[in-house]
């Protein structure tokens, strides 16, 4: 069925025009000249071809099924393709009565493609649901996904996280086949820190390990000269005395205060003449040269210590300034100036006391220290070297952080969408088996209908409907068969013409007529076999021009009973055709009368509930279609004239009650309540407090053609008395129940 329409850019369709609400009968009315044409142009268009010519390349039809859909439009140009251009008819064709098991088969089979073409459609809709739920699975994984995206393109916006939910997804499908160790946020920050954020520099400086042997050994060197006990020469007789008092430096320093060339002088301790020439040479010899070069050599060797423990110190002072490895080495520079503090200390202990035994505390244990500030550098150096490695890695390591935070969410995802994939692919299977099941019964259809062609009886019908509208002195007449489809033509009764167009000698209605009713056989029945099972598109525009009002009125009838709904004697549905071959109408017209006659419900004769109406009006030589609701789709230029009269106040109170009787009688009749004013309180529950106020008014409407019951005295009087006011305000509150939105739109109130 078709759902939506768009004309564009064609004829009087200036501007984009859309019709998305698609019934099954869809009734447009307008004026002459108001675009009706161009829409039923465009169903012919259409029902020829995918690809519509330049005039309508910027139209469109949705909802047709070209394979199990056919389209059939009655037109002028339907005309003058079957009777002007084309002398000779193509055959209605028709089951032939005796075939009454072929007929049965084609039913039965047409109601096997109506099921099926139902189930076809709600397994459509199914699959349709599934489709959304699948995608709505998809859209939900990926929003899961990306706002990782948004998390972290600002914390690493120097690494490309990808721009779009799809690639972004694919990449943490990939990442997640893999095997990897997903590291922490705070190591990936700083880790990033350290190699998009922070300057990378080569450190060229590394801590010497044969400057730190060095004052290792130096260290065992210093310790056996402090441990050895250095004393002066034990041949002289005072020596006994200096050992005994175990502190040779103190009278090596006395020794100092003392005259070489005197005899007998004080004591620089006690201050007694004890110290002769014999005792200050015994003092000479004790401290003799031999003590001394020991000593010395202690002082090198602590001179070189000093030397070597600074020149390390140059060494940790030259990286000192590197971040990655200042505390470090801070920590260790504290620790060597204790050591060698208190190491000069000791030498200057075994300076001040020869004769006693020091050690120097070794920075042997540090080794380890140096070895790991080191190991930090070439680190650092080695990752300055393959940065751009480096960040590729990081780059991978956080595409496995995010892969590890959705693992489960990705995990449910694709068993959920597996389901769906294989209850769609079912479906789908399951659709193509209906498909196939239609496309053979049509082909039973089309090879039972090819052997019961029979078109007399539909041609006898349009002779016999012919002569009943007094359409007298011609008729339809076969005239031969050619591959197996029969030929006719329109033949004068005196057979004179037989030869000539007769169909260019009759007058106009006859024309219209007759064609009509050549294309309501059509309707019926088919004249092309291959696509006798296809449903039927009904596209019907402006049939009753030149017609009389007699004939307007049967071609109405006729129309009618194409579009009469299902529901029949308490059975089927008002929402369908009785006629299962008809699919959906589309009526074009610009006669008011006859707009009524086919849209109203009216005799029992009910027609499809499904139903739309539009209007087609030309604003500024522009065509634009306006749905409206269905009692208001037609503008009768003397209806609403009754309404001018009322809304703008310039009748007597006559006239006025005249002009709102009319209304009433015009309105009810349409809607379908009946044919007289009093149908209009079959609405209104007689329990209502304004139910008899209702009546009254209607007795002043209908006063002259019926009396007044005295009963309604209380709420009626004399037109003379009545206030004008009050009259239009019940009459107002009276349309507020059988059609306000018609009343508002007639007074244009808001």
């Amino acid at each position: 069925m078709i759902t939506r329409i768009k004309l564009n850019q064609v004829a009087s369709y200036k501007n984009l025009v859309e019709i998305n609400d698609l019934k099954k009968v869809n009734f447009f009315f307008g004026n002459n000249g108001s675009g009706k044409s161009t829409v039923a142009r465009l169903f012919y268009e259409f029902s020829n071809s995918d690809t519509l010519i330049d005039s309508f390349n910027q139209c469109s039809i949705e909802g047709f099924d070209r394979t199990n859909e056919t389209i059939l439009i009655f037109d002028q140009e339907f005309i003058q393709r079957n009777f002007y251009i084309n002398k000779d008819l193509n055959g209605i064709f028709s089951l032939d009565e005796k075939n009454e098991e072929l007929e049965e088969n084609i039913k039965n089979e047409n109601e096997i493609i109506s099921n099926t073409t139902n189930t076809i459609l709600e397994k459509k809709e199914n699959l349709e649901n599934l489709q959304k739920q699948k995608d709505q699975l998809k859209e939900d994984i990926l929003e899961t996904c990306f706002k990782y995206n948004r998390k972290l393109k600002k914390d690493f916006n120097k690494i490309d996280l990808g721009g779009r939910r799809e690639l972004f997804y694919q990449k943490l499908i990939q990442t997640n086949q893999s095997t990897f160790t997903s590291k922490s946020i705070s190591y990936l920050t700083q880790k990033y820190k350290k190699l998009h954020i922070d300057e990378l520099i080569k450190i060229n400086n590394n801590l010497s390990l044969n400057t730190l042997e060095k004052i290792i050994d130096l260290e065992t060197d210093i310790n056996e000269l402090l441990s050895e006990i250095i004393v002066g020469s034990n041949d002289v007789s005072i020596a006994p005395l200096i050992e005994k008092l175990n502190n040779s430096s103190w009278v090596e320093q006395g020794i100092i205060f003392l005259d070489k060339e005197k005899n007998n002088q004080p004591c620089p301790f006690c201050q007694e003449s004890t110290i002769t020439k014999d005792l200050l040479n015994q003092f000479e010899k004790y401290f003799d040269t031999t003590r001394e070069e020991k000593l010395n050599k202690i002082k090198q060797i602590f001179s070189d210590y000093k030397n070597i423990v600074s020149s390390f110190d140059t060494e940790l002072q030259n990286i000192s300034n590197q971040k990655i490895v200042s505390s470090k080495v801070l920590k260790l520079q504290n620790i060597i100036q204790k050591i060698s503090f208190g190491n000069q200390n000791e030498f200057q202990n075994k300076l001040d006391k020869p004769n006693e035994r020091k050690q120097i505390k070794s920075i042997n244990g540090l080794k380890q220290s140096v070895d790991e500030i080191n190991s930090i550098i070439n680190t650092h150096n080695l990752e300055v070297d393959n940065i751009k490695q480096n960040q590729s890695e990081l780059e991978d390591d956080i595409w496995n952080y995010i892969a590890d935070q959705v693992k489960k969410d990705l995990n449910d995802y694709q068993i959920k969408d597996n389901t769906y994939e294989i209850e769609i692919e079912n479906f789908e299977k399951v659709l193509k088996t209906l498909k196939d099941n239609i496309t053979l019964s049509i082909e039973k259809v089309n090879d039972w209908q090819t052997k019961t062609v029979n078109t007399q009886d539909a041609v006898d019908q349009i002779n016999d409907l012919l002569i009943k509208n007094n359409f007298i002195g011609f008729k339809i007449v076969k005239k031969k068969t050619e591959n197996e489809i029969d030929k006719y033509y329109i033949s004068r009764d005196d057979n004179e013409s037989k030869d000539e167009n007769v169909f260019r000698t009759l007058s106009e209605g006859e024309k219209n007529f007759i064609a009509f009713l050549y294309f309501y056989q059509l309707c019926l029945k088919t004249n092309d076999t291959k696509n006798s099972a296809k449903k039927k598109i009904i596209v019907i525009d402006d049939p009753v021009s030149s017609l009389g009002s007699q004939n307007l009125f049967f071609v109405s009838t006729l129309i009618r009973g194409l579009i009469v709904n299902n529901k029949k004697n308490g059975g089927g549905s008002a929402n369908d055709f009785r006629n299962s071959n008809i699919e959906q109408v589309f009526l074009l017209t610009h006669n008011s009368y006859f707009y009524k006659e086919i849209s109203f419900d009216k005799g029992g004769n009910y027609i499809c509930k499904a139903n739309s109406h539009y209007l087609i009006k030309k604003d500024k030589n522009s065509s634009i279609i306006s749905p409206k609701i269905k009692y208001d789709n037609v503008t009768f230029r003397e209806y609403e004239r009754l309404w001018n009269e009322l809304k703008y106040d310039n009748i007597s109170n006559v006239s006025m009650l005249n002009c709102m009787r009319r209304i009433l009688e015009t309105y009810v009749n349409f809607i379908g309540l009946g044919k007289d004013i009093w149908n209009t309180l079959s609405e209104i529950d007689e329990n209502d407090n304004n139910y008899w106020i209702y009546r009254s008014l209607l007795s002043m409407l209908h006063d002259g053609s019926h009396k007044i019951n005295p009963n309604e005295e209380m709420y009626y009087q004399e037109t003379d008395d009545f206030v004008r006011e009050n009259i239009k305000s019940v009459f107002e509150k009276l349309f507020s129940l059988i059609g306000k939105e018609h009343y508002n739109m007639m007074m244009q109130n808001n």
